[in-house]
């Protein structure tokens, strides 16, 4: 531990002068020994020493200053090197993170896998910051990915305005990667190609630096990938199970869904209907109309039916002319509902041809799926014989299944 340094000039200053004092009396005597040798050998000691101590002292001071100049070098470069390397960890960091989430990624392969690879792997890019995600879609923006906990406060009109604003801005690169600063958020477009598929927004309090903007951007990046990918498979399962002709699913998901209904069903005591009708008269319509008349009117009641009934609803055409609408959360009272609110609606669509315009009927049987019922088939066949007994009845009607109404 030095006793003086360099902001303690003025007590060195005074120590010198304090010693000088105390040492008075023996420097003179030294004064008047180097007088006598002086004279005695006629040289001129005192001037001599004083050079020389002069200049020992100034060496003495500029390796000082140098031996200084050098800790203080080493010193910040030490400093540098320390920054440099915590840079370089947090880089690998970063890196590690993009990697890990990447593989996530890769593996998510619908929408709800991707908000659990979002909600585990991003909060640590935003540094636990409020995050939300808006993917856009037809009829406008879907906030399935959103963090209803930290975003409750905001609704979600504020957070598509906020969005809407972030896609409206000039597209570049930075813009992409480090984010576009909106009010008090930071948003992330996800664009991959010319398609844009929503925003990732932050909110930017305190304010993030930009080198983890531009992490965040990175993620952002994979996650837009992965959101497309899951678009195409999606697009692609849709129209593998879908019937071309009036856009309902086909069969064998049908089936599928049902087994699937009725296990939760029996799991969690909910209700379960279905219905299964078809058009009646098609083949006359088809032999006095023509085929792609059958084929619009087809359509037609397809379409109709899709705007009759829920969207939780799943319909299938069964084949032909039949089809199977499976009704979930659904008792006897909204069964019968729905079947008559179906027959009314379908009865009033037009459907023009050539040869005149056509006005289809449909013959509907519904069932209820009973306590602990497992087999989706024999639901079906129920189903099936109360069709049946609508078109014995004079179709154009609906028919409970016995075990429904008893």
């Amino acid at each position: 531990m030095r006793l003086l340094d360099r902001r303690d000039a003025l007590l060195a200053i005074a120590l010198v002068a304090g010693a000088l004092v105390i040492f008075r009396k023996p420097l003179h005597m030294l004064i008047d020994v180097a007088h006598s040798v002086e004279l005695r050998y006629n040289i001129d000691l005192l001037p001599g020493l004083a050079l020389l101590v002069g200049a020992f002292t100034v060496h003495a001071f500029r390796k000082r200053h140098q031996t200084r100049l050098i800790a203080d070098q080493a010193k910040a470069q030490a400093d540098l090197a320390a920054v440099e390397i915590t840079q370089e960890r947090q880089h690998s960091a970063e890196l590690e993170r993009l990697i890990a989430l990447g593989s996530a990624l890769g593996g998510a392969l619908d929408t709800l896998a991707l908000r659990q690879v979002f909600w585990r792997y991003f909060p640590a890019f935003a540094l636990d910051r409020e995050l939300w995600v808006l993917t856009r879609t037809k009829n406008g923006w879907d906030n399935l990915l959103r963090d209803g906990a930290p975003s409750a406060a905001r609704s979600t009109h504020t957070l598509e305005s906020i969005a809407a604003e972030a896609l409206s801005a000039p597209a570049n690169g930075d813009a992409q990667a480090e984010g576009i600063l909106v009010a008090d958020d930071v948003c992330f477009p996800m664009v991959v190609g010319d398609a844009s598929l929503g925003v990732v927004g932050m909110r930017n309090v305190p304010p993030m630096s930009v080198a983890d903007r531009r992490g965040l951007g990175a993620a952002v990046s994979l996650l837009a990938i992965a959101t497309r990918n899951v678009q195409l498979l999606t697009q692609t399962r849709e129209s593998s199970v879908r019937d071309q002709l009036t856009g309902c699913f086909n069969r064998a998901y049908a089936i599928e869904s049902l087994g699937s209904e009725l296990q939760r069903s029996r799991r969690t005591g909910r209700p379960l209907s279905v219905m299964m009708f078809d058009v009646d008269e098609l083949k006359g319509i088809n032999d006095d109309y023509g085929h792609l008349a059958g084929d619009a009117l087809l359509a037609a009641v397809a379409g109709q039916v899709a705007a009759t009934l829920r969207a939780s609803d799943i319909k299938c055409r069964w084949g032909g002319d039949e089809f199977l609408i499976i009704l979930p959360d659904t008792p006897r009272a909204g069964a019968e509902h729905a079947g008559a609110s179906l027959t009314r609606e379908v009865s009033t669509v037009i459907v023009p041809t050539p040869m005149g315009s056509v006005s289809p009927t449909i013959s509907v049987g519904v069932a209820v799926a009973e306590n602990g019922e497992c087999d989706p088939l024999a639901l079906v066949a129920r189903a099936d014989a109360a069709l049946y007994k609508a078109k014995q009845a004079g179709r154009n009607r609906f028919v409970m299944d016995v075990r429904a109404a008893s």
